[in-house]
């Protein structure tokens, strides 16, 4: 796998001094972990956003500050403007190569299910976004992907067992027999006849009708 490279530069701005830095295209950062005192960082936004989309959370990244020597990273968290969908701050931990830790490593489904695409009798349910694993940071699966081709039925399904780790990988507190993904069957709601919709329509009117009679005396 090709080695993700970020470029960034200590930033003494802090708060609201942060504001010109991101209409100059500039992301504020923090870089924290093993064998780092927490330092105040900005880093392109362009470039910042290309490594965010490629390294997602589990993907290692050679950070560079000022120049120096590249240390590897795990990107923690990346705020995103909701109006531009551009990241304005992000956090950097930098990792021990020789020491496990724990991450959520997204599972995405691959394939079609028979039971949707061809008997169009049911719809994929995904009971499990994200699995807890634990591992060297070298390790780290970048996601786990769930095939669902052989679910030809409704209530078929595929569990956390049925899912192939890495070596060097294992699942931190869940439950191997617990659900990951199954077909549910589609709800068809029942339409009313039009006969019955119309009945119901005059039955409507004529209540109308007979409210706005004069009463005899």
């Amino acid at each position: 796998m090709a080695t993700i490279e970020l470029a960034a530069t200590t930033r003494e701005e802090r708060g609201s001094h942060n504001k010109p830095l991101r209409r100059e295209g500039l992301v504020p950062a923090v870089l924290y972990g093993h064998n780092v005192l927490p330092r105040a960082i900005v880093a392109p936004a362009g470039l910042l956003h290309r490594v965010w989309m490629r390294a997602g959370r589990t993907q290692l990244i050679d950070l560079r500050v000022d120049g120096g020597r590249a240390q590897k990273v795990l990107v923690r968290e990346v705020q995103i403007d909701p109006r531009t969908n551009r990241p304005i701050h992000a956090d950097f931990f930098a990792v021990n190569l020789l020491e496990k830790l724990t991450a959520d490593v997204p599972v995405v489904i691959t394939g079609e299910s028979p039971a949707v695409s061809e008997a169009r009798v049911g719809t994929i349910q995904q009971l499990i976004n994200t699995l807890r694993i634990e591992c060297l940071p070298a390790d780290l699966p970048a996601q786990f992907s769930v095939d669902v081709s052989g679910l030809d039925e409704i209530d078929a399904g595929l569990h956390v067992r049925d899912i192939v780790l890495p070596e060097g990988v294992s699942l931190v507190h869940i439950d191997p027999d617990e659900l990951v993904v199954k077909v549910a069957a589609l709800r068809i709601v029942e339409e009313e006849p039009e006969a019955a919709i119309e009945e119901a329509a005059v039955e409507v009117a004529e209540g109308d009708d007979e409210s706005s009679e004069p009463a005899s005396e």
